[in-house]
Order: structure tokens, then C-alpha cells, then sequence
């Protein structure tokens, strides 16, 4: 082209109207692809904000500060629902918790678990087993526990003159199955005859 402006073959107008041309058709891919860049930044600010960092979603709303509720622990499976605190953001409790069963219903609002299969997170549970008190029996449990490659936070246990005992178990696990699994290997050690998450 620069040789035809040299040569007289195009006018100076029309080489610049090509130019012109030429840098549109560059731009316009450019356009798309920034266009497209910056609405995939907006779905993953938008992702980022419904996440809480601790497996919760609030349905429907962003940027709220979500806790899970110290009094019944949830974890990934369990039913749960969420309750409106006065400056302490949004509490997750059970669905079956006794505690948030008398609170204002126009403070609970709904919650959903991230993604439950993929969950990769640690949750603390509280467990206490009762059975006869004999040797090894506390040894017997935390055998149990380990072999399921399961971390132990606290273990306390104490008995009567009826030689009954009740053990005291926090340890952490990844969801619902996970937990069911744990306790129905402990259900099946001898002179084990309860064993339940507590509720505080």
C-alpha cells in the first residue's frame, strides 16, 4: 500500500481510510476477547462472594459473615438453616437443633452446604458413648477411630459405682457419611451401648 501512495496509485485519503479499515478489524476481536475476560471476572467475583470459607452458601444473599453454630456442630449432609444474629452475622445450625426451635422465625433464613461431595473441609463433632465400664474399653474406641484415619480433638470419660461410663469424644470428619461410618464401628465394639452427637 505504501508503495501504490509512493507511485500516485492511491491517494493519500484513501490510504488512510484502508488503515483506518485494517485497525477496526484488529480491535474488534480484541473487543470480544476483553468483553469476554471481564465477564468472566464478573461470574467469578460474583462466585467468590456467595462463598463463605466454611462450606455455606446464604440463599440469595452475598457478603454476609456465616459461622457454624458451636451448640449442635453441622456437618456437610445435615439438614441446616441459618439464623440472623444481632451483629455477629449468620449462624448455621441443625435443622433439628432444640435451640433455634424457639427463636423468631422472621430471623432464620435459608442455607445450603457447598458442593457436599466435594468437600474437602474439616468439621468438629462431639460424640458420647456409653457402655460398661471394663478394661481396655476407651482404648478399644480410639483404636477404632484411628484405623478410619479420622483426627481426634479431645477424649474425656468417666464411670459410676455401677461401672457405667460415658465417654466424651470431639474429632473431625468431612460430611455426614463419614461420620455414620465412625459410629457404627463403634456401636460394634463389645459393651458399647449407645453412642450420639451432643448438643450443647
Amino acid at each position: 500500500m505504501y508503495a501504490a501512495v509512493g507511485y500516485q496509485g492511491i491517494t493519500a485519503q484513501q490510504a488512510t481510510n484502508r488503515l483506518t479499515e485494517k485497525l477496526i478489524e484488529k480491535e474488534k476481536p480484541v473487543d470480544l476477547e476483553n468483553s469476554l475476560i471481564e465477564a468472566q471476572q464478573e461470574v467469578e467475583t460474583k462466585t467468590k462472594k456467595k462463598s463463605t470459607g466454611i462450606g455455606v452458601n446464604v440463599k440469595g444473599v452475598d457478603n454476609l459473615m456465616v459461622r457454624l453454630s458451636k451448640c449442635c456442630n453441622p456437618v456437610p449432609g445435615d439438614e441446616i438453616i441459618g439464623f440472623i444474629t444481632k451483629g455477629r452475622g449468620v449462624s448455621v445450625h441443625r435443622d433439628d437443633c432444640p435451640n433455634i426451635k424457639n427463636e423468631d422465625e422472621a430471623r432464620l433464613i435459608d442455607v445450603e452446604w457447598e458442593g457436599v461431595n466435594r468437600q474437602r473441609k474439616n468439621y468438629s463433632v462431639d460424640l458420647e458413648i456409653s457402655g460398661f465400664d471394663r478394661n481396655g474399653l476407651l482404648n478399644e474406641i480410639l483404636q477404632v477411630v484411628n484405623e478410619t484415619n479420622t483426627d481426634i480433638v479431645a477424649v474425656t470419660g468417666k464411670s459410676d459405682k455401677n461401672k457405667m461410663a460415658v465417654i466424651n469424644l470431639t474429632i473431625l470428619i468431612q460430611n455426614v457419611d463419614h461420620l455414620r461410618r465412625i459410629v457404627d464401628r463403634i456401636k460394634h465394639i463389645s459393651d458399647v451401648f449407645t453412642v450420639q452427637r451432643t448438643i450443647q
